[in-house]
């Protein structure tokens, strides 16, 4: 298990509510957030520069001469066409996390929704198969056998349950970023590295008992949505250390939906090599 504070549930049943309410346009933020919130944020995940160190959206827009806004595609926003490899990068530094939020981002959101709910003490973590391997290894075989939580966009999650405090303050238990280094570079680590691979992977959904909000990290995008109370949007936007923009349910996250920092889509110019 990954902690006496957290347990494998029934996914199937604890999620049962979140698929119906989504729908809409390809790209929509609501075919990832059910349509039921009164607001919706877009969390945009932190860049690198060529030091190394992290810079948000807004300042690589300013760097390179283009907008922020709350449509930011990264690839548009470097000034290439290709949405995968970002060939031609006009961007010296590094690219988003995709799927997860970094270990001090998700500390810092996990404190403003603890102010959001009435039930922090029972929240439920999801985490996708596709990328989530070592967290259903640490599973028992009886708990392996629990139904997940099975969403149309083909995303399988296993659920685990417990206090949202369990996300919170894992920068000061664990200096992942310094053990994964010595990892690495061949360089023995202790058994901390390990044990509790909760504290290495983000959840890609999050939400409590009562369903105030709803955490989406979808493993192919470079931000992070929430949905909730008005309440809980305006804390998030203006919320130090986290670049937030607040979006509505249609607002479209495809690729090249990004019309204020325009480059040539794939068949518009020469092919991309």
């Amino acid at each position: 298990m990954l902690g006496d504070d957290l347990k494998a549930v029934d996914g199937a049943e604890a999620g049962a509510w979140i698929e119906p309410g989504r729908g809409g346009e390809f790209g929509a933020v609501s075919l990832q957030v059910p349509k039921v919130f009164e607001a919706y944020a877009r969390v945009f995940h932190r860049s690198t520069d060529e030091d190394g160190n992290h810079v948000t959206w807004a300042e690589v827009a300013r760097r390179l001469g283009r907008t922020a806004h709350r449509e930011m595609q990264w690839h548009q926003l470097v000034g290439s066409s290709d949405s995968a490899n970002f060939t031609g990068s006009d961007w010296p530094g590094g690219r988003p996390e995709l799927g997860e939020m970094e270990v001090e981002e998700l500390d810092r959101l996990a404190r403003v929704l603890a102010d959001h709910t009435a039930d922090p003490g029972h929240c439920f973590f999801g985490f996708c198969l596709i990328n989530k391997s070592s967290v259903l290894e640490t599973l028992s075989a009886e708990e392996r056998q629990l139904p997940q939580l099975m969403l149309r966009t083909g995303r399988d999650h296993v659920v685990l349950a417990g206090p949202l405090s369990a996300l919170v303050g894992e920068a000061d238990r664990v200096d992942v970023a310094a053990l994964s280094a010595r990892f690495e570079a061949g360089e023995p680590v202790g058994r901390e590295y390990w044990e509790d691979p909760f504290w290495r992977e983000a959840p890609n959904l999050i939400w409590p008992g009562d369903r105030s909000w709803l955490v989406v990290s979808e493993v192919d995008f470079d931000s992070t949505l929430v949905g909730g109370r008005r309440e809980l949007v305006d804390a998030l936007v203006a919320a130090p250390n986290l670049e937030v923009h607040e979006v509505d349910p249609d607002t479209s996250l495809a690729a090249f939906a990004d019309k204020r920092n325009p480059v040539a889509e794939p068949d518009e110019g020469r092919p991309l090599r």
